[in-house]
This record gives structure tokens, sequence and C-alpha cells, in this order.
């Protein structure tokens, strides 16, 4: 299980492995406060100072970011914080003040995707995913209060109607959260319940059974109390969180 804090927020028992990710040690804080310091996963520092001058946008910000997360030594950094995540808990360490523009919700949000994705590959071996989606089912969303904000730590669970198994996952910094289920093709129409506190919907995975190229989902988006299925937009979403 990986989070996120600011490196000066206060430590807690609850942290268990802190990582730090910046390209340079931060001011003030001493060498015990952190377990391990994997500067090739924090934010380049030309982008970064083009990004705090305003001569980039946040959005080219996070592209040139995740970019950057497939080239070496990023690369094999990441894969030690996946099986750092992988075996315990892991807390994500940088000095930005603002998660929800700061590479650390990235990382979460990257590692957590990775985690979920591990039987199946797709965010570690793009190439070979292309060939198996028809064993899986993926659910996105976003989780919003009434007024439209991102509730970032939210945890949900889809259930599989026909066994009650459950598939676990959390929102992000920005309300964003990636379920992935295993479906093969003769689950199509089985029935999913998509949870998140007291509000939840019965879905159907809905999918074409001889399409073994397309990524199947739905997009189940969380506003409060209200639930609302939106399958059309699934593509984009899972699109965009991959940084395709």
């Amino acid at each position: 299980m990986l989070r996120t804090k600011r490196v000066y927020d206060p430590a807690q028992k609850t942290d268990g492995t802190c990582v730090l990710v910046m390209r340079l040690w931060p001011r003030g804080i001493k060498k015990g406060a952190v377990d391990l310091w994997l500067k090739e996963l924090g934010a380049e520092l030309v982008n970064l100072r083009a990004f705090k001058a305003g001569r980039i946008g946040w959005p080219e910000m996070r592209r040139r970011y995740l970019a950057g997360l497939k080239r070496e030594p990023a690369a094999s950094a990441l894969k030690q914080l996946r099986g750092l995540a992988r075996r315990g808990r892991v807390t994500v360490l940088c000095s930005c003040e603002d998660e929800k523009r700061c590479h650390r919700s990235l990382l979460r949000a990257v590692v957590g995707l990775v985690l979920t994705l591990a039987a199946t590959s797709l965010a570690t071996a793009p190439a070979l995913a292309e060939h198996e989606p028809q064993f899986r089912y993926t659910v996105v969303g976003y989780v919003k209060d009434v007024a439209g904000k991102p509730r970032a730590g939210q945890s949900l669970e889809v259930v599989r109607e026909k066994t009650g198994f459950a598939y676990v996952g959390e929102t992000d910094a920005t309300g964003l959260y990636v379920i992935v289920t295993r479906l093969a093709d003769e689950s199509r129409g089985e029935r999913l319940l998509v949870r998140a506190g007291p509000a939840s919907l019965m879905i159907a995975a809905r999918f074409d059974p001889a399409d073994h190229v397309s990524e199947r989902g739905t997009q189940v988006d969380f506003t409060g109390s209200r639930v609302t299925e939106r399958s059309e937009l699934f593509p984009a979403t899972l699109k965009r969180f991959l940084g395709k």
C-alpha cells in the first residue's frame, strides 16, 4: 500500500517505510527522517522550475513526468517503489504544498494502478496488455462531495454478485479510482455492485466477447450521494490516466 504526504508533516507510526522522491534534499530535514531516497522519482528540475515559473501548466507537467517514468533510471526506481508497496505500507514524501499539483500524487496513482493490474501487466508491459483485455473488466471514476470537491483516500469496492468476491481500490488526490476485476468472455452481462461508503450502484458488465483488443470497462462517478454510470467516458479517462 502506498500513501503520500508532505515531507514537513509530522511523522506517524502508520507511515511505514518513508521514501523521499525529490531531486534535491529538502532543507531542514534530517537524514534519519527518511528510510530511502529515490531521487530518480523526483520531478526533473528543468520541468519543475518551468512549472513554478508558469512557463508550463499542470497538464504539460503531468505529461512530462509520466513520460519520464518510462525512462531509466526512473523506471528502475519505480520498480523498486512498487516492490516496497507490494510488501507493506509505504509513504512517499516531497516538499510540494499542493498535492493535487505534485508528482507524488501521480506516483501514488501510477503505483496503485500497477499493483492492481500486476496480474495482467497492463501498466508494466503495454505491448503484452494489448493481447489480454479479454481477462479483465476495469471500473474507473471520480468520487467528489456535493460541492464537487475531490475526495482523496476514499475506499471503494466492486463486488461480483455471482461470487460475492470484492475488488477494492482507493481514490487519489484528484478523486480518481481504478479497480480491475477478473472477468472473461463468458462473464458478459454479469452484475457488479460498485460501492463507495453508503453510496452504491449495481451495473452490468457490457462488452463484445469477440473483441480481444479493446479495453473493457465502464466509468462510475460518485458526487455526494448521487451515483452515475458513464460508460462512454471510460476509454478517455483510462487513456488520460495512463498518460498515453
